[in-house]
C-alpha cells in the first residue's frame, strides 16, 4: 500500500509552476476534480439530492479515479516519474469511466433491466467490483480485501461450504444486480450516507483547518492547562480532543498535533511511551466526541434512522467521562512523579487566543444550533460552511485567499477517498452476507453460545471487533459489526442504539487496541519510542475510560436515555467511577496508595456504573471520600518534592 504523501499536493505543484509538463497537467487534473466534486456536493447539500444511484455512482466515479492517481503502483506518488506499471493505472481509470458511461448513456433502460441485468450488465458489475476492491487495497491494504472476496466467494459457492457458510449458492447474476445495479451493495447505504452527509463536513472540517481553528484550540488549550499540573498532557488531551472533531481521523490527529505536544510533555518529565500513548488516546477520542464524531456516526445514524443530532447527543456523557479519564491519569501521574508545569510566561494568553481566534469558533456554535433546531445534517453543515466561509472575512490572519480555497476543495477531497472506498467495499460484505444469510447464522449462534448471559454476548462481541479491526478503518469495522453482532445483541433485549453504540465506539478503540493500534504507533513514530510498548501503554492510560463503554448495555441512561434525574444521577455516578479507576490504575490518588485501597477504588468504579440508583450514589459518595481524604492528607503532609535529577530520569524514558 503507498503511502499518501501530504505534502506532494496538487495545488502547491500548480502553484510553484514554472512551465507545462506531465506533473503540472496531472496536478491541474486533480484540482479541477477536486474542486468540481467540492462544487456538486455543496449544491446538492444546499438543493436536495439528485436520485441515490445517479448521486452515488457519480460520487464513486470520481473518488475511484482519484484513487487510482494518489495511489499510483509502484510509485509513491503521482508526482513520481512515471513508469511501465503507470499503463496499469490508465486501464483502471479508463475502465471507471466506461462503467460510468454505461450506466449514464440510458439510465431509463438501466432502471427498467434491474428486474433482470443482460450479460452486459453482469460484466460491468464484475468489473467495478474488482475496481472498488482494487482502489480499496492501494488505499486501505488487504485486510478489507480479504474480507470481501471472502464473503464474494462463499456467496456464490455456498452450497459447497460447511457450518454456518453452508447454504443454497447466489448466482452471478443476482450477485451483480445486487451489488451494482441496485442500492443493496456498492451503492447501498454506506456510501450513500457519506456522499450525502460526510462530504460536507469533510469540507467543514479541511475549511477550518485551513483558517486556522485547529492551531486556536490547540493554543486554547495551552493558555488554559499549560501552567498547570501535567500541564502539556491536559493541553494534548484538551487540543488533540478539538482537533479531531475536525479532522475525523485519529492517526491525522496525532500527526498534525503530536510533533508539537509530546516533546513538550518529555520536556517536563514525561516518559516517551506515556506522552505518545497519551496522545494516541485523546487524539483517538476526538473520534466519537460531538460535535463532530466522524464518518461513523452518520452511517449508524442512517441504520438507526434517526437524526444524527441524538447520535451525537448519545455520545456526549461516554466521551465527557473519556477525557475526564484521561485528565485524571495524567493528574496523578504528574503528582505521583512530581512533574513541574512549564513556566506560565512560555503560554500563550487566553484573552490573546481568544481575540485573535473566537470568531473562528462561531461556526461551530452555528452547527450545534442547527442540528439541535431540527436540520438535516447535510443543510446544518452547507450553512455553517458559509458562516465560517464568511466570518473568515472578517480578520486578516484567517482571510482566505483563492489558493486556500482550491487547497480545501483537494484536502476535503483526499480525506473522503480512503472513507468512501471504506463503504464501497464494506458495501460488498454487506450484500454477500445478506444474500447468503451468514450475517443472520453467525448471529444465531452468538445468540446460542451467549444464551441470556448478555455480559458474555458483550465479550464475545468486543473481541469480535477488535479481530476486525486489525488493519480495517473504524467505519468498516462498525458496518461489519452492525449486519452480524448487533442484531443478536438488540435479541437479547439491548436498545438499539446502546448495541450500535456500542459497535461504533470500540471500533474506534481499535486504533488503540493492541496488537494492530494504528495510532499508538503513529505516535511512537513521533515520540522515537517501541511501537509496542506504545501501544501498550496507551491500553493502559484508556482503560478507565473503556469501562463506560462496557457498561451503557447495562445502563442506557448514560446515551441520555431515560428520565433527567435518571440520567444526572448516572452521569455524574460515571464521572466519579472513572476518576477513581484512574487512581487505581495510577497507584496514586494526591498520595501513595496501597493495594486494598486500589481494590475497594475499582470496586466503586464498578458500582457507579450500575444502572441501580442506590449503588450508584453509594459508590460516588465513598469514592468522593477516598479521594477528598488523600487531597486533604497530601495538604497537611505534601510528598517529597523530586530533585532535577528524578525529573530528567522520567524525561529520558
Amino acid at each position: 500500500m503507498a503511502e499518501l504523501d501530504s505534502k506532494a499536493d496538487a495545488t502547491n505543484t500548480l502553484l510553484k509552476a514554472t512551465k507545462v509538463g506531465p506533473k503540472e497537467v496531472m496536478a491541474f487534473i486533480i484540482v479541477t476534480l477536486s474542486v468540481a466534486f467540492v462544487a456538486f456536493h455543496m449544491y446538492a447539500g444546499m438543493y436536495g439530492h439528485p436520485e441515490a444511484h445517479f448521486y452515488r455512482s457519480i460520487h464513486l466515479t470520481v473518488i475511484l479515479m482519484l484513487c487510482f492517481v494518489f495511489y499510483p503502483l509502484k510509485r509513491a506518488s503521482w508526482m513520481e516519474k512515471v513508469n511501465c506499471w503507470t499503463i496499469i493505472d490508465v486501464i483502471c481509470v479508463a475502465l471507471v469511466l466506461t462503467v460510468e458511461l454505461y450506466y449514464l448513456w440510458d439510465i431509463n433502460a438501466f432502471e427498467y433491466r434491474q428486474i433482470s441485468p443482460n450479460k452486459t450488465d453482469i460484466i460491468m458489475g464484475v468489473i467495478l467490483w474488482f475496481l472498488v476492491l482494487e482502489a480499496t487495497r492501494r488505499a486501505l491494504g488487504w485486510p478489507m480485501v480479504i474480507i470481501a472476496v471472502a464473503f464474494t466467494f462463499q456467496a456464490l459457492y455456498s452450497d459447497k461450504m460447511f457450518w454456518i457458510f453452508y447454504g443454497p449458492k447466489t448466482s452471478l447474476k443476482v450477485l451483480a444486480l445486487d451489488m451494482y445495479m441496485q442500492e443493496g451493495g456498492i451503492y447501498g447505504m454506506p456510501l450513500g450516507t457519506i456522499a450525502s452527509f460526510v462530504v460536507l463536513f469533510m469540507i467543514f472540517s479541511a475549511l477550518l483547518e485551513e483558517t486556522g481553528t485547529g492551531r486556536t484550540f490547540i493554543d486554547l488549550a495551552l493558555s488554559l492547562f499549560g501552567a498547570k499540573v501535567g500541564g502539556p498532557a491536559k493541553a494534548s488531551v484538551a487540543g488533540s480532543a478539538f482537533f479531531a472533531t475536525l479532522s475525523g481521523s485519529s492517526v491525522a490527529n496525532v500527526v498534525a498535533t503530536g510533533p508539537f505536544t509530546i516533546p513538550l510533555m518529555k520536556r517536563v518529565g514525561f516518559k516517551g511511551t506515556f506522552a505518545a500513548g497519551l496522545e494516541a488516546c485523546a487524539s483517538t477520542g476526538g473520534m466519537f466526541t460531538p460535535p463532530i464524531l466522524g464518518a461513523t456516526a452518520f452511517v449508524m445514524a442512517a441504520y438507526l434512522g434517526i437524526p444524527y443530532f441524538t447520535v451525537a447527543l448519545a455520545a456526549l456523557i461516554p466521551s465527557v467521562c473519556y477525557y475526564v479519564a484521561l485528565f485524571a491519569n495524567v493528574d496523578f501521574y504528574s503528582r505521583k512523579n512530581n512533574l513541574k508545569p512549564l513556566p506560565k510566561e512560555e503560554m500563550p494568553s487566553t484573552k490573546a487566543v481568544l481575540k485573535k481566534g473566537f470568531h473562528l469558533l462561531i461556526p461551530i456554535i452555528t452547527l450545534i444550533y442547527w442540528l439541535a433546531s431540527g436540520y438535516t445534517a447535510s443543510l446544518a453543515c452547507f450553512w455553517s460552511i458559509i458562516a465560517l466561509f464568511t466570518i473568515s472575512f472578517f480578520k486578516k490572519s484567517s482571510r482566505p485567499k483563492a489558493e486556500n480555497i482550491v487547497r480545501v476543495c483537494e484536502s476535503a477531497v483526499r480525506a473522503t477517498v480512503i472513507t468512501s472506498l471504506a463503504c464501497a467495499a464494506a458495501g460488498i460484505i454487506v450484500s454477500s452476507t445478506t444474500l447468503s444469510g451468514v450475517g443472520l447464522k453467525l448471529g444465531a449462534v452468538l445468540v446460542d453460545i451467549a444464551g441470556d448471559r448478555l455480559w458474555l454476548a458483550c465479550v464475545i462481541a468486543t473481541v469480535f471487533a477488535i479481530i476486525v479491526g486489525l488493519g480495517l478503518t473504524t467505519t468498516a469495522i462498525y458496518i461489519i459489526m452492525a449486519v452480524t453482532v448487533i442484531p443478536p445483541l438488540i435479541k437479547l433485549g439491548i436498545l438499539p442504539i446502546a448495541a450500535h453504540m456500542y459497535a461504533f465506539f470500540w471500533g474506534v478503540l481499535s486504533n488503540i487496541t493492541p496488537p494492530v493500534a494504528i495510532a499508538s504507533f503513529a505516535a511512537a513514530g513521533i515520540a522515537k519510542t517501541g511501537p509496542m510498548e506504545t501501544a501498550v501503554n496507551g491500553f493502559y492510560i484508556a482503560l478507565p475510560g473503556m469501562f463506560v463503554f462496557a457498561c451503557f448495555l447495562y445502563n442506557p441512561a448514560l446515551l441520555f436515555v431515560g428520565e433527567p434525574l435518571d440520567i444526572a444521577i448516572n452521569a455524574f455516578g460515571c464521572l466519579v467511577g472513572v476518576v477513581c479507576c484512574s487512581a487505581a490504575i495510577q497507584g496514586y490518588a494526591y498520595k501513595k496508595i496501597n493495594i486494598l485501597f486500589r481494590l475497594a477504588l475499582i470496586l466503586i468504579a464498578l458500582a457507579v456504573l450500575s444502572p441501580r440508583w442506590d449503588y450508584s450514589i453509594i459508590g460516588a459518595l465513598f469514592g468522593i471520600m477516598i479521594i477528598w481524604h488523600n487531597y486533604i492528607s497530601a495538604k497537611k503532609n505534601p510528598p517529597f518534592d523530586a530533585d532535577s535529577s528524578s525529573v530528567a530520569a522520567g524525561r529520558a524514558g
